[in-house]
């Protein structure tokens, strides 16, 4: 006894509208809070972005940061926690308010008696309405109708009553979505040299309970670059195959920016790409790795290499040549790939420029559950404005009154009720 005591004005006290509000006012002002302050970096961000003199928003510095844990708000068990209380708010308004009144509606109820301050409309007639033309003119306005000696009663917009409870479960099962990614998710970000294979080892996120393949192997078979007139980037490209244990290609695709590859519920997008350096072969067999290190100028990237202390190469463009400058800035020639040059008194030839591409490798099994109801709470939230309109009719002794109500459009509903006046007049 004393346990229904206390459990039931909890259960209360949950599935209160005012409740639920604050507490999805609570959980926005921590997003928003997690917007402002970046998420999941390393401490020395935060010391270098957010140092102990800081002039910044809200006066933060990066000591607060860490003490608060300001850093991992998302992942962190309190904001978890709210989103589960939310949740079950929101599973208990339903059950308790939205379902019953959902159930209420979709009664048939005759009213025999009603207050003076109810009634609409209150005529007498010389004869005897037929409820037949009463019903044909509610049903031509999509109202389902009762009859029931002289008495009527009819409804409408049973969606708009619908409509809240869907707005609840597509709400619910976001939070649900929204919980499976933070648990389950686990991202990647892998910086691969062109024909290399490579696995699953540099995460960058993982949730608390994700998991990570060891059997997961890919290959950058080529990798492009797409240029603008002006010399700016456009678009790279990465043909990625995905192969099993005993080396056979099961997937295979190439991939750009916005067109990734999607393979037993992980996603790999191109996310990045670099020039690492050059590889040469002086001489009849000496072959070299010599860097590059990458310089900008005007918005237009450039690459450099030296070597022998007397010879710097200039790469602008991955299939334009190669410039090829000494010591004092003098260009000497322009060399392309594969082609055999004397530079310096030195045969020189460039065998391959190498390259690395970025791909960014995500697994998120709530990413549908969030995408799907999100869908349906746009959609559940514009039904939900839908009017729910009841009406009630009283015939009897050559007078007819007419009373009802309607959660939303009222003007337009009185309309309706006038128009129904005059139909029965003009009838009658």
């Amino acid at each position: 006894m004393k346990y229904k005591i206390i459990f039931w004005p909890c259960i209360k006290k949950l599935g209160n509208l005012s409740f639920s509000i604050f507490l999805l006012l609570l959980i926005s002002g921590i997003s928003i809070l997690g917007t402002i302050i970046e998420q999941d970096q390393t401490i020395e961000y935060y010391q270098a972005n957010y140092p102990l003199d800081t002039n910044k928003v809200l006066g933060i510095d990066w000591k607060t940061i860490e003490f608060f844990k300001l850093n991992e708000l998302y992942s962190n068990w309190g904001f978890l926690g709210l989103l589960t209380i939310f949740g079950l708010s929101l599973v208990v308004c339903t059950l308790s308010t939205q379902m019953p009144g959902l159930k209420n509606a979709r009664r048939w109820k005759f009213k025999k008696q009603t207050g003076l301050n109810d009634i609409l409309s209150k005529d007498k007639i010389p004869n005897i309405v037929c409820p037949s033309s009463l019903v044909y003119f509610l049903s031509q306005s999509n109202y389902y109708t009762f009859h029931q000696s002289f008495y009527l009663y009819s409804y409408k917009g049973l969606l708009g009553r619908l409509a809240p409870i869907l707005v609840h479960i597509s709400l619910i099962n976001i939070l649900i979505g929204s919980l499976i990614s933070l648990l389950t998710g686990v991202s990647f970000q892998e910086m691969i040299p062109e024909g290399e294979l490579f696995h699953l080892k540099n995460i960058i996120k993982s949730g608390k309970l994700s998991s990570i393949p060891d059997d997961f192997i890919g290959q950058i078979n080529d990798f492009n670059i797409e240029y603008h007139s002006d010399g700016s980037v456009k678009q790279f490209y990465s043909n990625i195959a995905i192969i099993n244990k005993k080396f056979k290609v099961i997937a295979n695709k190439t991939i750009s920016v916005n067109e990734p590859l999607y393979f037993q519920g992980f996603t790999l997008y191109q996310s990045d790409w670099q020039v690492n350096g050059l590889k040469l072969k002086i001489g009849r067999k000496h072959i070299v790795h010599v860097p590059l290190y990458k310089t900008t100028n005007n918005n237009q990237s450039y690459w450099i290499a030296s070597f022998d202390n007397k010879i710097t190469l200039l790469i602008s463009d991955l299939y334009k040549p190669i410039l090829c400058y000494d010591n004092n800035g003098s260009l000497l020639q322009s060399l392309n790939l594969k082609e055999k040059v004397i530079v310096n008194n030195i045969p020189l030839e460039i065998i391959e420029i190498i390259k690395s591409t970025g791909i960014q490798i995500k697994k998120d099994q709530g990413i549908p559950i969030i995408y799907s109801n999100f869908f349906l709470l746009m959609l559940s939230t514009i039904v939900s404005y839908n009017s729910y309109s009841q009406l009630w009719l009283i015939n009897y002794c050559n007078e007819i009154k007419i009373f009802g109500t309607t959660n939303r459009a009222k003007l337009k509903f009185e309309h309706y009720v006038l128009s129904l006046k005059n139909m029965i007049i003009n009838l009658y």
